[in-house]
């Protein structure tokens, strides 16, 4: 589970301020085609080209069509994809400017969220009742039925 998903099933931020952040880490991403010119996989030109093809269609991401049009290979795609996510701004960063959460907030929240990530799922407390001796558990279950 993503650390902004964890904070809103926690009720410690909304839905609301949620999808707000979401939008906001979207809308600041580096584009493909700016990644692919700095990175010196296509020219200035080339991104021309395809952002032309891609008024044709509309649907298809731009790395696809520099692929198919043959000025990327899938693998520059795949860098420049792990690049933009490296780029990323974090959820967290954002809802601390949005003055949803504190730093400190943060802090305590991302432990807590760490350390929910090292038990296991499906990891419940298990309390073990004695049973006192020459009594099976099938004997104490009939017995409290005779009792109800």
């Amino acid at each position: 589970m993503h650390f902004g998903l964890y904070l809103k099933n926690k009720g410690i931020i909304t839905a609301e301020q949620l999808v707000d952040a979401l939008q906001v880490q979207m809308n600041k991403l580096v584009p493909i085609g700016q990644l692919a010119l700095e990175e010196s996989i296509i020219s200035a030109r080339d991104i021309f080209d395809i952002l032309r093809a891609q008024k044709d269609s509309p649907t298809e991401r731009f790395g696809d069509l520099a692929v198919e049009m043959g000025l990327m290979t899938r693998d520059d795609v795949m860098r420049l994809l792990m690049i933009q996510a490296d780029r990323k701004r974090s959820i967290t960063e954002i809802l601390v400017a949005q003055r949803v959460l504190s730093q400190q907030q943060v802090m305590s929240e991302l432990a807590a969220y760490r350390q929910s990530l090292l038990q296991p799922k499906g990891e419940t407390t298990t309390t073990i009742v004695p049973v006192p001796c020459g009594k099976t558990a099938d004997w104490s279950a009939k017995s409290a039925m005779a009792e109800a």
